[in-house]
């Protein structure tokens, strides 16, 4: 129940796109720069943002067959579930141009035919994600993106989210581009690198990004992140605000489903969120 006086979250999806990296790397993930004129000015997030109302239009779209979900009071569920599985993938090819999508042959990998590339300005002018999509005989891959977590800003902020969490692999062959409005620059950091950045004040995080990065830094691969997730059932948390404590913290409740995992703190320590233990 929402506190009087809270501003109610506003619902939104974010994908973290991770590739296979050569070597002792593993894996790394697509962070860009936030514009100084919007949310989180000058932060380094993972592409997303607030779900449109055309993204329940979802014809052909289908949820990952193997995701694991909560009981229906706990979190999302399908067939519902499946506006915020759109929501991220629009937002993945407004901001960076990649394409998750099927086509005739499968999944579209390598460089965007000119159709498919066309399709990123008639979406950023306001036509429907999956119609627009449709048009040139493609379906949103929603069905490669599995469930990582859901966070709801708490009551104490002025401007609040309800965001999921999605992760997938990134296509082979599509490099990102950014659109140069919500976005001006991006790059591919494995979750340690992109965490030492921060450190090093070289990169700007928010507390969720810091949290979900950590999260990664305990996976060797793609593949073992995708598995992790899938068996994942997501169930929205509000991270809590610790009062009283030699630091400013927030604790980061489970949200997994797992009995056998503990809740994670960070806590702010000479400028930076830094992980602790629960």
């Amino acid at each position: 129940m929402s506190q009087p006086g809270a501003s109610s979250p506003r619902p939104s999806s974010t994908v973290i796109l991770l590739r296979d990296e050569p070597g002792a790397e593993g894996f790394s993930v697509l962070m860009l720069e936030r514009h100084g004129s919007i949310a989180f000015p000058g932060a380094h997030a993972f592409p997303g943002g607030v779900v449109d109302a055309s993204d329940a239009d979802a014809p052909g779209a289908t949820l990952p067959p193997t995701q694991r979900w909560a009981a229906p009071h706990e979190g999302d569920c399908p067939p519902e579930a499946i506006a915020y599985w759109i929501a991220a993938l629009r937002e993945l090819f407004e901001e960076v141009g990649i394409l998750l999508a099927h086509g005739d042959g499968g999944l579209l990998e390598g460089s965007l035919p000119p159709s498919a590339a066309a399709l990123r300005s008639r979406i950023n002018a306001g036509d429907p994600f999956t119609r627009a999509l449709a048009s040139t005989g493609l379906v949103p891959a929603t069905d490669q993106l599995f469930y990582f977590a859901r966070w709801i800003t708490p009551v104490t902020n002025p401007r609040r989210w309800d965001t999921r969490f999605l992760v997938g692999r990134a296509p082979h062959g599509q490099e990102p581009v950014v659109d140069g409005t919500e976005t001006v620059s991006c790059a591919w950091f494995t979750p340690r690198a992109a965490l030492a950045a921060y450190e090093a004040g070289h990169i700007t995080l928010i507390p969720p990004t810091v949290r979900t990065l950590d999260d990664l830094a305990c996976f060797p691969s793609v593949e073992a992140v995708c598995a992790d997730a899938r068996d994942r059932a997501v169930r929205a948390v509000v991270p809590e605000i610790v009062q009283g404590g030699p630091e400013p913290a927030i604790r980061y409740p489970e949200g997994t489903g797992r009995s056998d995992v503990p809740a994670r703190r960070l806590v702010l320590r000479d400028g930076r969120w830094r992980p602790a233990d629960g």
